[in-house]
């Protein structure tokens, strides 16, 4: 996401600078929901280069096995999709995977080969948080194992077992977005940018 974009989702008065390339936003009440880094491609090795299109292909692929989350993609005039775990909505279950059952059924076998996947994207993701901020990915790491929580990066999840451990754990769930967000823009007249 780029800082234009950014600026046009989230309220200005809720971003604030740090240094150049990174920003904070925080929540209407004022507690910090997000620390987002900019950094150029052109400041990148081509192995970090070829991650991130790995990554961008596999979550377009991706998206073709779930429905855009509504509520908060209406409201952003985007489509927003998730992958991983999440809390199920059928009683006395704990945990189930994002994903579309009428589309799964449809392409089973892509489904699972993309499954394969996870394992590489995973530890994109986890070597790109880990770089940003290895303290703030040490809680995060803590907190999912505490709670039993899988990794993004599994295709099934069996009991109250630690799974985010190894080079590379990331969190139980990612969202990402489709399209342009096509909020009108704001004016944002913080002069440290």
């Amino acid at each position: 996401m780029t800082p234009s974009k950014i600026w046009r989702v989230v309220d200005v008065n809720q971003i604030r600078h740090i240094h150049f390339g990174c920003v904070a936003i925080f929540s209407s009440t004022r507690l910090l929901i997000a620390l987002v880094k900019f950094r150029p491609f052109t400041t990148m090795s081509e192995v970090e280069v070829n991650q991130w299109d790995e990554l961008s292909q596999f979550l377009f692929c991706k998206r073709r096995f779930t429905d855009p989350i509504a509520k908060n993609g209406a409201i952003l005039e985007v489509f927003i999709f998730a992958i991983g775990w999440r809390k199920c909505s059928t009683k006395n279950e704990q945990f189930g995977l994002y994903g579309s059952v009428r589309k799964i059924e449809n392409a089973t076998d892509e489904w699972w080969n993309q499954g394969c996947n996870l394992s590489s994207v995973g530890c994109i993701l986890s070597q790109s948080l880990q770089s940003f901020e290895d303290n703030l990915f040490q809680k995060i790491e803590n907190c999912y194992n505490s709670l039993g929580v899988p990794s993004f990066a599994q295709v099934n999840h069996e009991g109250n077992i630690p799974t985010n451990q190894g080079a590379c754990k990331f969190s139980s769930a990612l969202t990402f977005t489709l399209n342009e967000f096509k909020n009108s823009p704001h004016l944002y007249k913080d002069s440290s940018l």
